[in-house]
C-alpha cells in the first residue's frame, strides 16, 4: 500500500482531474483510510469546513457518521449516531438522488430539522453511497455553518468521490466476509477430521471386538475338550506323582487361557502397546480392562 502524503493542498491550482486522479490511483490500507483522504480532498476541493461519511438506517431510522472532518467545531465526530429523519442525509438515501442546498434555513422542509438547527447547518451538499448492486446505504456529505455559494461541479465531484469511498467499503466488507468463510470452512474441515478420527476409533473398536469374540468362540470349543480329556487322564493315574503333577500343571493352563477367553470378551476400550522390540503392537489386555472398568463407572 501507497504510504505517501495525502495532503491534497499540494496541489496548488486544486485542478479537479488531477486531485481525482490522485485520490483514484492511491493505495490505501483499509476503508477508513481512503475515507479520511477524500474527506480532506472535498474540504480543499468544495470549500465546505464540515465533510462526513454517513451510514443510514431507515428501518431503524438512525444516522450513524463513519467518519467525519470537522473543521468548523459543530460537533461532529466519527461514531456519532442522531435520528436520521432530523437530517437533510435522510432525504437523500431515501431518495437516491442528490441534494445541493445554498441554505438550509431558508428551505421549508429541512429548516425545522431538530438536529440540523441544533448542529446549525446552513450550506449542504450530499450524494447517494451506492453498493455494486444499486442499493443505498449512506452518504457522503459536505456542509458548513455559513451559507455558501456552490457550483455544479462540486456536485459532479462528490458524485465520483461517493463512488470511489462506496467502492472502498464495498471491497472491505468483501474481504471481511472472504475471511469469514475461510474460517467456517477451517473450521469445518476441523470438525470433519475430528469425525475421521472417531469413524476410524469405532472402526478399531469393532474390529477389536469381533475380533476377540472370535477368538474366544475358536479357542474355548477346543479347549472344554482338552480339559475335559486332561480330567480324564488325571483319573487314570492317581498312584502316579509325575503323571499327576504334569496333568495339574497342564489344567492350570488350560484354565488361565480359559481366563484369557472371558476377558478378552470385556474389552470395550482396547489399549494397545509395542510388543516385544518390534514395530508392531499388540492388545494391552490389563489396560483395556481397566479402561471398560472405568468407563463402566462414568
Amino acid at each position: 500500500m501507497s504510504t505517501e502524503s495525502t495532503d491534497f493542498a499540494q496541489l496548488g491550482d486544486k485542478d479537479p482531474v488531477r486531485v481525482l486522479s490522485a485520490v483514484a490511483e492511491r493505495g490505501y490500507n483499509s476503508a477508513g483510510e481512503a475515507a479520511q483522504a477524500i474527506l480532506r480532498l472535498i474540504r480543499e476541493l468544495v470549500g465546505l469546513r464540515v465533510c462526513v461519511l454517513t451510514r443510514v438506517d431507515l428501518e431503524s431510522n438512525t444516522l450513524t457518521v463513519v467518519d467525519a472532518l470537522d473543521d468548523a467545531d459543530v460537533g461532529i465526530v466519527t461514531g456519532m449516531v442522531v435520528p436520521a429523519s432530523e437530517m437533510p442525509c435522510d432525504f437523500v438515501v431515501r431518495s437516491a438522488t442528490s441534494l445541493q442546498e445554498y441554505d438550509l434555513d431558508a428551505h421549508p422542509f429541512f429548516r425545522d430539522m431538530p438536529a440540523r438547527a441544533k448542529l446549525g447547518l446552513r450550506s449542504y451538499i450530499g450524494v447517494p453511497l451506492r453498493r455494486s448492486d444499486g442499493t443505498v446505504w449512506g452518504t457522503l456529505t459536505a456542509t458548513d455553518t455559513r451559507v455558501q455559494a456552490m457550483q455544479e461541479s462540486h456536485l459532479q465531484t462528490l458524485m465520483v468521490l461517493a463512488r470511489l469511498v462506496a467502492l472502498e467499503f464495498e471491497r472491505e466488507e468483501q474481504r471481511a466476509a472472504l475471511a469469514a468463510h475461510a474460517q467456517m470452512l477451517s473450521e469445518r474441515l476441523a470438525m470433519a477430521e475430528a469425525l475421521e478420527k472417531e469413524r476410524l476409533r469405532t472402526v478399531r473398536l469393532h474390529t477389536v471386538l469381533e475380533a476377540a469374540a472370535t477368538v474366544s468362540h475358536e479357542i474355548n470349543n477346543p479347549l472344554t475338550v482338552l480339559q475335559l480329556r486332561l480330567g480324564r487322564l488325571a483319573k487314570r493315574f492317581p498312584d502316579d506323582p509325575d503323571a499327576t503333577d504334569d496333568l495339574e500343571t497342564a489344567l492350570e493352563a488350560a484354565d488361565e487361557i480359559k481366563q484369557v477367553t472371558v476377558q478378552l470378551r470385556s474389552v470395550v476400550q482396547p489399549v494397545s502397546t509395542q510388543y516385544l522390540r518390534g514395530t508392531t503392537r499388540m492388545l494391552d489386555l490389563a489396560a483395556s480392562i481397566k479402561a471398560a472398568a472405568a468407563l463402566t463407572r462414568d
